[in-house]
């Protein structure tokens, strides 16, 4: 970075060296900006399926899910693959732990 005295004028030396040197801080400022514009814009947007597994996963009840995503229980047994079989046999397992 070039110093200025304040008592004197700048030769064109001087004044190129401090004109580079702004405009180097204008590029670093501008790809920092660029930098975290993108990683603020990481986002992945999940599917209504990819969602309701994602909420199941979490422990989240199928009557919940539906509701959060405002849909049918039906729907979410769907999106889940949960059929009236397995529902039985979850819900005797459940029972029979107690």
């Amino acid at each position: 970075m070039a110093s200025i005295s304040l008592f004197g004028s700048m030769n064109d030396a001087q004044s190129t060296t401090l004109t580079n040197a702004s405009t180097q801080t204008k590029s670093q400022d501008t790809t920092t900006t660029a930098t975290k514009t993108s990683s603020q814009d990481d986002t992945v947007k999940l599917s209504e399926a990819g969602q309701a597994k994602l909420l199941y996963n979490q422990g989240k009840s199928v009557s919940l899910i539906a509701s959060t995503l405002g849909t049918t229980s039906k729907e979410i047994d769907n999106d889940l693959g949960i059929t009236l079989e397995k529902a039985i046999e979850k819900t005797l397992e459940s029972t029979s732990k107690a």
